[in-house]
Order: structure tokens, then sequence, then C-alpha cells
């Protein structure tokens, strides 16, 4: 066993440990997951919820209905809708596996049940429930990369995978990669013309706020204070903007 592996159960039992208190897996008597939630995002729940409905099924749009449980599962922490998330997301990579952006959220969701995991504190250091965390862990950073390789010049899964590995315990991922994420995209948002392949996007309101809002809470957890106040000014006057 590596010296990385017990390391990162003892990581894994520190950090994400502390992120979930009084959330469990439970559903309806259909299989339909339950909501608890204690989230003041509640427009971003509703939204959500009203997109599971209407894409989860037979006739719905897997991306669609795995984006829907990936934003559930992030507001309410509980690992049953990472799982409803991962199940749909790999249908559509499976069905789309050249679209950055399905990849990338899949690998995103594997990092939330890493986060989510249902056995919490101390139990998590014994090697089988560490193991399961570890593995969520590795396949998330492996997905995300992945998801770029598809295609560099994608702003969607770049910040994707800089959002994500940025908030991931630093002994099992590059945050060094994930700044360098953040620092590309950040030429790209001042200078579309740089990436004319995905110029439109990176003029996008929906991608603009997405990104303003996680470099400049990443810059102000880094003592970047002049660079933070940048972006708070772009994110300030984004939302006055668009509301």
């Amino acid at each position: 066993m590596t010296s990385r592996t017990w390391i990162s159960m003892g990581v894994l039992a520190v950090v994400y440990g502390l992120t979930v208190t009084g959330c469990s897996p439970v559903a309806d008597a259909d299989g339909t997951p339950i909501i608890k939630t204690t989230t003041v995002d509640q427009p971003r729940l509703t939204e959500a919820r009203a997109l599971w409905s209407e894409e989860h099924g037979e006739f719905g749009d897997p991306y669609t209905a795995g984006k829907a449980a990936y934003d559930i599962a992030q507001l309410t922490q509980d690992p049953k809708w990472a799982r409803e998330a991962i199940s749909q997301l790999e249908a559509a990579r499976s069905d789309m596996p050249n679209f950055p952006s399905a990849t990338a959220y899949l690998g995103s969701a594997h990092s939330l049940m890493a986060r989510d995991f249902p056995m919490q504190g101390a139990w998590q250091a014994l090697p089988g429930p560490g193991f399961v965390r570890i593995y969520y862990v590795e396949r998330a950073e492996a997905l995300l990369s992945e998801a770029v390789a598809i295609d560099p010049t994608d702003p969607v899964a770049r910040l994707i995978r800089a959002a994500t590995v940025i908030n991931m315990p630093a002994v099992l991922v590059d945050h060094d990669l994930a700044m360098a994420d953040f620092d590309q995209l950040a030429k790209w948002e001042a200078n579309p013309d740089l990436n004319p392949k995905h110029a439109d996007v990176l003029r996008s309101a929906k991608w603009r706020g997405d990104f303003y809002s996680a470099y400049a809470e990443v810059l102000t957890e880094q003592g970047k204070t002049e660079q933070a106040a940048t972006y708070q000014q772009k994110l300030t006057a984004f939302r006055k903007e668009f509301g």
C-alpha cells in the first residue's frame, strides 16, 4: 500500500468528513431521492428539481438530467443525488464521447461522491471505506483531465476542472493545475478573441457569472486580495446587469 493511500484516507477523514452533517440518502417509495437541505440557494434548487422531473426517465435527456442531479447533489450534500448524477452522466458520456462538458461534470460528480460519502468521521480510516473514497477522488481526477484533453480550448470543461480540483485536498490532487486553468481562463475572459472557437461561450452571461464567482472565491482564499477585488468587482457589475 502506498504512503499516498494512507495519507489520503486521513486527509479525507479530516477534510471531507467535516462537510456533511444530518444528510442521509433516503428515498420515496418509488425510489426517487428525497431532498434534505438547509441551503439558502432555493431558486437554483427549485430549477434543478424541475429539470430533474422533466428529463429523468425513458424519454428524457441524460445530460440535462445528470446536470440537474449534480446541482441538487452540490446543494444538498446527499450522496444519493451524486449517484444519480453519475448514472445519468455516464449515459450522456456514452452517447456523446466527444462532448467535454458531459465528461467534466461526470468527473466532478465523482468528487461529490467522495465529499459526501455516507460513512463519516473516524470510520473512514478503515481500509474499505477509505479505499472507496480514494477511488472516487482518483476517478474524478482522471475524468476531469480526460474532459480537457477532448478539447483543451473548451472553457466550460476547463472551469469545471479548475473549480473541482481546487476544492479537493491538495495532498490528492494538483492545485497548481487548477490555478493554471484559472489563469488561462482569465486570459480568455479578458480577450475572448484569443479563443475564437469558444468566443461566444466566453462572452456568455452564464459562463462569465460562473467564472467570476469561482475565481474571486479562490483568489480570496489564497490571500491574493488585489486580484480578488478585481474579480469581485466584475462579479458585482455582472449581478447588477443580469440580476
